[in-house]
């Protein structure tokens, strides 16, 4: 259960790489054609394949958090530097970014304490 679930988080972090530099470098489309259809249709397939199952644990999915957080995060410093704007507005300047970023944050803290919650009550 372990495998699949990791091969499904390289899997996600792969589409997300290619829907965010199609919308970075609107021409990088040209150099590898999969349509955006496809690359949301197989995402989707992927979240409702792997969610939340009884023999995933809250250590992987906390992890899994902070990796995809940070990971985003990272791709959108990347392609900027290397000149890239994006079509539908994701910049370090959007305030909702900043939001999504906050939110995001809060969640992980939540998740980490119910986890040494969970961890010291056993």
């Amino acid at each position: 259960m372990k495998k699949r679930y990791l091969i499904s988080m390289g899997f996600t972090i792969l589409l997300l790489t290619f829907l965010m530099a199609y919308d970075f470098f609107p021409t990088f489309q040209d150099l590898l054609h999969i349509p955006k259809l496809i690359l949301i249709g197989l995402l989707l397939l992927v979240f409702l394949f792997s969610g939340n199952r009884k023999g995933n644990s809250s250590k992987l999915n906390f992890w899994w958090q902070m990796i995809l957080m940070a990971y985003l995060l990272g791709l959108m410093v990347l392609f900027t530097l290397f000149g890239g704007t994006s079509q539908v507005g994701l910049s370090l300047s959007s305030p909702i970014i900043w939001i999504l970023l906050v939110f995001g944050v809060w969640e992980i803290i939540k998740e980490y304490n119910k986890m040494k919650l969970n961890e010291s009550n056993l």
